[in-house]
């Protein structure tokens, strides 16, 4: 009697919710039945909530077919057997697969007869849709063997795709493996490391099933971890593991065998020929150490050490400038003379000032933490208001501080207590946290707080990028603290220094490139680490799990008192956290998904805008640099001193090509590297009046038509709804209220943008900079410095110059009234006769501009690009007012962009002349549109169609044109 109680909860609660949206249809219920069936529905003990948990519902034909199953059932109870645990597939069964079991049976054979007769009640429709279904039974059996065909083939097709999946997640759980073991060697938990390490590996081998996986760097580092220590019982412990694990020991375990040994504090000279003697027999020689291996630290000079208690001689440095081009294309550059001019390049900067900029801006990178004054303040004295929040907010840091040190001692003690344990169920981020130090991790907490307080009003971060910015934030000061441990920062300065000579030296500059002598630079300095070190980057799970741990911390801490900033005065104190968790529907491939933010308290985003801060923190990967970047040399070695930046920009899922291009040879790389240091080198300035000019703009509110953002603190704010107004009123009120916050919301954004901008700038006013390039995944060049660069936008390349300055010459002063009036957009298909014309009769407005950019006529104001045309104006006025124009020293950046730069290239590759022209690579009076010429074309193909009688072609008379 299961199946039907089933059945009875089927056609009382859910064929009431269908009777009404198919009323209309062939769907017909009995008032009788029902009543019936709700008679028997109340005598039932069984629980109703239950059936909405396990029944999973189908659309009401599916519905049918459970229904003339369950009367079949009535007509079959004595030969199918329902059992508790299978009722669901057989309440299911459609009436042919009944059928087809009664006739097993041999019982009820006429069923088929009989079923034509039941013409009452719910079961009156089902005899067509049963007939239906006997026609198309042969068809449907065709299809499905078609679909499972395609299975099939998609499976095999799809294995490859499977391969490539399961290595990729090998490879991110040996990246996470590995920076686990790593840092617990740092971190001094060397035995229980040695013990999570071969387990781990066994279960690796056993779920991925991979060949030909060399794990032999994962027992080295525990090798080098047991060789700082001088445990030479340890070492031979890790060798006879690895030989059970059928790892064979590379060239760089035997040198930490022989670094052991040196610093054990008995030296058996036996031990050390017994391990030369082992190496060769492996095909390895002492010699070779000292040619692939790299350094830490004194590791070198320990190995020399060991090595001379046998009498091994240590070969001598060589001075290696690097390879040659490989490319047949590039190896006439291989002569330092071709294509070069007697002109080499400034870089402004004297001799004796090599020591403080490398210092500087070491400086810079060890603290990681770059503080600048903000443009934000537009009046010398601060409001009452603004002093009060202040101090109020001075107090609460000083408390957060106490309090997050606090916390982070005990963390960490009890962290140490569960992993010394081993109570992890997964690797435990106790070895993550505690190789940095507790000062370093609440200085990161106190400026994400600032940051998501003044970001707070109009944004919520997603709680999964907010973790693993801050755990790469860890990971950064963690990657400073190991340079130092190294002492590769301190070679890094000295190798740096005589680098700032070489590019003094115009001699040194005619012979070797950039690239050239660094390496150079190193070969001359073998002594200490090694400097182009790869540390191994944290996979995203472990520092999402480090964020979370820290924004845990934070959230159960941090609390403020908001009376004090409502400016109530009361004895009672109340305290509310800082954060809140918020909920937001998303859809991901057709599903419902529910992300979690987190958002800021009003009252502490409101404490923070009132307290109105004097200065910003930026990341010294987000700004400039203010000595030459270190030339690229290696994959993962350029750019920033010490600080690691990216070489190619991947995301986090990209780990395929990051190990493909970490394995390509750097030789077949150097034609990259030497464009980037080409571009890194150039030198900056700010144009300090124009820089002036934009931030009086900003700190008065801003101008929309000058792409200054509005402050998005001085919108008016929306009326207040009283309870005496219409629904009608209420409604117009919300959505004002509605548009109104999202204005404020894309205000804000564009607002903070710019401030960094413009903060970052005015902090460089009177400095020389620099900006490290690197490439995107499609080889593109870019400066590394988000906010603030030379491929910003109008704004931001007003006020730039370049640092070193050329004489204008014969023929600059009219290039640079072109350039103007390419800046302005008003002559875009005239030739350079007609734009230099016009620009001799607006001398009177470019003047105008220069000297009254917001008192005069302001005709700066109406070009396409208003901030750099009034650079150009103010520079034009400066050469006009020189004694002698060609002898002016102009800095101004003539920007330039490629038309069609991929039909450039194929017009070049393919010496199509028609094609050059049409792209602006064949010399012409008048610049060339490829977009209207092949309009053109095409309209005159419309036009001889036309005349042919095509009724197509006559009808698109008048709509060809050059824009869609």
């Amino acid at each position: 009697m299961h199946l039907k109680r089933i059945s009875n909860f089927y056609d009382i609660k859910f064929l009431n919710k269908y009777s009404n949206k198919y009323e209309n249809s062939v769907l017909q219920f009995s008032t009788v039945q029902k009543q019936k069936e709700l008679q028997y529905y109340k005598q039932s003990t069984t629980s109703k909530k239950k059936y909405k948990i396990d029944l999973k519902l189908k659309p009401y034909e599916e519905l049918l077919k459970v229904l003339e199953a369950r009367k079949q059932d009535l007509c079959n109870k004595d030969v199918l057997n329902y059992d508790n645990d299978s009722f669901r597939t057989t309440s299911l069964k459609n009436p042919i697969q009944i059928s087809d079991s009664c006739n097993k049976n041999e019982l009820h054979k006429d069923y088929e007869t009989n079923y034509s007769s039941i013409t009452e009640g719910i079961y009156a429709v089902k005899y067509q849709i049963k007939k239906k279904k006997s026609k198309s039974s042969e068809k449907d059996i065709t299809d499905n063997k078609s679909q499972k065909e395609k299975k099939t083939k998609k499976s095999k097709l799809s294995s490859q795709q499977e391969d490539i999946k399961r290595s990729t997640k090998h490879l991110y759980a040996l990246r996470a493996l590995k920076s686990y073991v790593e840092v617990n060697v740092y971190a001094n938990e060397l035995e229980k490391t040695q013990m999570y390490l071969r387990r781990h590996l066994h279960f690796l081998k056993r779920k991925y099933k991979l060949e030909n996986v060399n794990y032999v760097d994962l027992y080295n580092l525990l090798i080098s971890g047991w060789a700082k220590k001088g445990r030479i019982d340890k070492i031979k412990q890790m060798l006879s593991v690895m030989k059970e694990d059928q790892v064979s020991p590379n060239l760089e375990s035997y040198a930490y065998y022989l670094e052991g040994i040196s610093r054990s504090k008995f030296i058996d000279v036996s031990v050390i020929e017994s391990v030369v003697k082992e190496m060769k027999s492996q095909g390895f020689y002492p010699e070779d150490i000292f040619k692939t291996c790299i350094f830490k630290g004194d590791q070198r000079e320990k190995i020399i050490e060991a090595l001379g208690f046998v009498g091994t001689n240590v070969p001598s440095a060589t001075c290696e400038v690097g390879d040659a081009y490989s490319c047949k294309l590039l190896k006439r550059l291989n002569d330092k003379s071709y294509g070069r001019s007697d002109r080499l390049q400034g870089y402004c900067f004297e001799e004796k000032d090599i020591d403080f900029l490398a210092s500087s801006q070491l400086e810079m990178e060890n603290r990681y933490t770059l503080r600048i004054a903000s443009v934000d303040l537009n009046t010398s004295r601060p409001s009452n208001l603004t002093l009060k929040s202040r101090r109020y907010l001075e107090e609460l840091e000083d408390t957060w501080r106490k309090k997050l040190t606090a916390a982070f001692k005990k963390i960490k003690s009890l962290k140490k207590s569960s992993h010394m344990r081993g109570y992890d169920r997964e690797e435990s981020i106790y070895p993550f946290i505690a190789v940095v130090d507790i000062e370093i991790l609440v200085d990161i907490l106190l400026q994400q707080i600032r940051i998501m307080a003044e970001t707070g009003e109009f944004f919520c971060p997603y709680e999964k990028y907010l973790f693993k910015e801050l755990g790469t934030k860890v990971m950064n000061h963690y990657f400073i603290w190991l340079n130092k441990t190294n002492k590769i920062t301190d070679k890094v300065h000295l190798i740096y220094k005589d680098y700032l000579h070489y590019l003094l030296n115009p001699k040194l500059l005619s012979e070797y490139s950039p690239r050239e002598y660094w390496e150079l630079l190193k070969s001359q300095n073998p002594n200490g680490p090694t400097i182009d070190i790869a540390n191994t980057p944290w996979p995203p799970s472990v520092l999402t799990r480090i964020g979370s741990e820290l924004f845990d911390i934070l959230h159960k801490v941090i609390s403020f008192d908001p009376n004090r900033v409502r400016n109530k005065s009361t004895n009672k104190v109340s305290t509310s956290p800082v954060f809140y968790i918020t909920y937001e529907e998303g859809y991901s491939t057709n599903d419902l998904k529910i992300s979690r933010h987190i958002g800021t308290h009003d009252l502490l985003c409101k404490l923070y805008r009132d307290a109105k801060l004097d200065y910003l923190e930026f990341d010294t990967t987000l700004v400039p640099m203010v000595s030459p970047p270190k030339p690229w040399v290696k994959y993962d070695s350029g750019g920033l001193l010490i600080t690691a930046i990216p070489f190619i920009r991947l995301n986090d899922h990209a780990i395929h090509q990051a190990t493909y291009y970490s394995k390509v040879p750097s030789k077949n790389l150097n034609p990259c590297f030497d464009s980037l240091n080409s571009l890194s080198l150039c030198p900056w300035i700010i144009n300090k009046p124009v820089l002036d000019a934009i931030i009086s703009v900003f700190q008065k509110g801003g101008d929309e038509h000058l792409d200054v953002p509005l402050n998005p603190d001085n919108f008016s704010s929306a009326p207040k709804i009283v309870s005496t107004m219409s629904m009608k009123e209420k409604a117009i009120i919300w959505k004002q209220k509605r548009d109104l916050k999202k204005k404020k919301c894309e205000t804000s954004s564009l607002w903070f943008d710019c401030l960094y901008k413009l903060s970052i700038a005015n902090h460089f006013r009177d400095k020389v900079f620099w900006f490290p390039h690197n490439l995107d995944f499609r080889g593109r060049t870019y400066p590394t410095p988000p906010h603030f660069n030379h491929l910003g936008n109008d704004l931001v390349r007003s006020i730039l110059l370049f640092a070193e300055g050329q004489p204008l010459g014969k023929n600059g002063l009219d290039w640079l009234k072109i350039q103007l009036i390419n800046l302005t957009g008003f002559k875009k298909r005239d030739p350079h006769s007609e734009r230099l014309k016009f620009a001799n009769e607006m001398i009177p407005e470019i003047l105008d501009s220069a000297d009254r950019p917001f008192e005069g006529n302001q005709w700066w104001k109406t070009s396409d690009k208003p901030w750099q045309t009034l650079a150009c104006c103010k520079e034009l006025a400066n050469v006009l007012r020189h004694p002698n124009p060609e002898e002016y020293v102009s800095h101004f950046p003539v920007h330039q962009d490629g038309s069609c730069n991929g039909l450039q290239h194929y017009a070049a590759l393919g010496r199509d002349e028609l094609g050059a022209i049409e792209v602006n690579l064949h010399p012409s009076d008048a610049p060339q549109d490829v977009y209207s010429g092949v309009s053109n074309l095409v309209e005159k193909l419309r036009q001889k169609d036309a005349a042919n009688g095509d009724e197509v072609a006559q009808a698109l008379e008048g709509f060809v044109r050059r824009k869609v």
